[in-house]
């Protein structure tokens, strides 16, 4: 028996070779063993405030315990899925009261029978079909352990990214709040200075243009303050939650809140560190099986069924040993005509794992140029900031000189506008390149794998006494 169930029918999978460029296009500290993508969030984050919103999140995130629940459901499914793999056994009782008719027999008389017997019954998994099934749903289990771990990357990521892009509104409107106090003052002293005779009413009216547009962006940020904090909210899975503006990005760097030294490795190392390529090749593995599980559809299926109890008129010696019954069947189906059903589904399965092998390989090529992206938006946001803070120190200088020449009556409010107006818009520019490294610096670990759920981290998805190498192993 051993020996006929030995084989399986189809293809065993073989990861097909993608190449890979060996680099990068960008030179950001590539390295054949390190990768940033590996670090664990704990020590990637390490702004305190963006770690505690992230532990919150995990923890009462509602699409993540969805997520959870589809992994749990993934580990039984392959316990129901395996039970094909050995015989089934049950026991049946019968009982029965009858009378003959009266027609047919002159001394009609009751009779009762009671019996009991143990069944057994087995498909012989002669051409592998059910170990086939087994091999395609422990690689969908598989698929379901790294969904929920690219839940969790997208889930973290998400959070970070949110909470830095409040920051970067909260710091604007604030920006825009000191701005309209100042200019507000300015309309004053021009109002006073108008009544005194020094200038014209037109100098008014241009301090009062400035005052306005200076005013007229904070419903804007407001809005957008309330709407990031409601989207953060969200991801915390909680209606009302107080978040914490500690921080002032002008006055953070990236090495306050993420390692100094981060290096992105080599492209290769993707294939075992992103959640989406690793379940990209699951669906190929599970595709290739039921290649093999469409292919038996071919062959006989061979079964054995046998039972064996008593039977007897009374039932309390139902288990006395004379009445003793026992059956054992055989049984064989073969496929003879089926108008082609059964190579259609055959066709179909190679199809299918075709279009599996077509969407691993897209998914790799999108994460190799995801990657690169992440890599030329965090360069582009170093160069942005250093002459964005080149251009607010300018800024602030011509202000100050303008303010000098505009109170010794060298010079109009015209210009002293126009230097508050230029120090306005780079200061709110430099808050925007700022929060874009932040997103760049995310962004980037993500794309390189953002760190993945420990061993005992998923263990908790289960019950507190198992782990996940629990599941069945085809």
């Amino acid at each position: 028996m051993i020996g006929l169930a030995g084989c399986a029918m189809g293809p065993d999978y073989q990861r097909p070779n993608v190449e890979l460029p060996p680099q990068y296009h960008q030179d950001l500290a590539q390295d054949s063993v390190e990768n940033g993508g590996q670090v664990a969030w704990q020590s990637f984050y390490l702004d305190p405030n963006v770690r505690e919103l992230i532990e919150h999140a995990l923890k009462q995130n509602l699409d993540l315990e969805a997520v959870r629940s589809r992994l749990i459901a993934a580990r039984s499914q392959i316990t129901v899925t395996d039970a094909a793999l050995y015989p089934s056994l049950g026991v049946e009782a019968n009982a029965e009261r009858s009378i003959d008719s009266a027609i047919t027999n002159t001394d009609p008389t009751h009779g009762n029978e009671f019996d009991i017997a143990g069944t057994v019954s087995w498909e012989l998994d002669i051409w592998g079909a059910n170990r086939r099934r087994s091999e395609a749903e422990y690689a969908n289990f598989l698929s379901a352990q790294e969904s929920l771990n690219l839940a969790v990357i997208s889930l973290i990521s998400d959070v970070a990214s949110r909470y830095y892009e409040w920051l970067d509104i909260e710091q604007r409107y604030q920006i825009s709040m000191n701005t309209v106090e100042l200019r507000k003052k300015e309309r004053d002293l021009a109002r006073l200075r108008k009544q005194n005779g020094v200038i014209s009413g037109l100098q008014v009216k241009q301090a009062e243009v400035e005052y306005q547009s200076a005013k007229v962006t904070l419903p804007d940020l407001d809005f957008e303050r309330q709407e990031k904090a409601n989207q953060l909210k969200i991801l915390l899975g909680e209606y009302d939650y107080t978040l914490k503006k500690q921080q002032d990005l002008q006055s953070l760097t990236s090495a306050d809140l993420f390692p100094s030294s981060f290096k992105v490795g080599i492209p290769s190392q993707m294939l075992s560190q992103r959640p989406d390529v690793k379940m990209a090749e699951q669906a190929m593995i599970a595709a290739n099986a039921n290649v093999g599980v469409a292919k038996t559809a071919f062959f006989p299926k061979f079964t054995i069924s046998g039972s064996y109890g008593t039977e007897t008129d009374d039932l309390s010696s139902i288990f006395d040993s004379e009445g003793v019954t026992w059956s054992l069947l055989g049984g064989i189906t073969a496929p003879i005509f089926n108008a082609g059903s059964i190579s259609a589904q055959y066709d179909i399965a190679q199809e299918s794992s075709k279009q599996a092998l077509l969407a691993y390989r897209s998914t790799v090529l999108a994460a190799y140029f995801e990657v690169n992206d992440a890599m030329n938006s965090f360069r582009r946001s170093e160069l942005a900031i250093e002459a964005q803070q080149e251009l607010v120190e300018a800024s602030r200088g011509y202000t100050h000189l303008a303010m000098l020449r505009y109170r010794n009556g060298v010079s109009s409010s015209l210009d002293l506008m126009d230097a508050q107006r230029s120090l306005f818009n780079a200061e709110l520019t430099l808050s925007e390149v700022r929060r874009d490294k932040l997103l760049a610096m995310i962004k980037l670990y993500r794309s390189l794998g953002g760190g993945v759920l420990t061993e005992q981290e998923l263990a908790k998805v289960f019950d507190e006494d198992e782990a996940v190498n629990t599941a069945a192993t085809p």
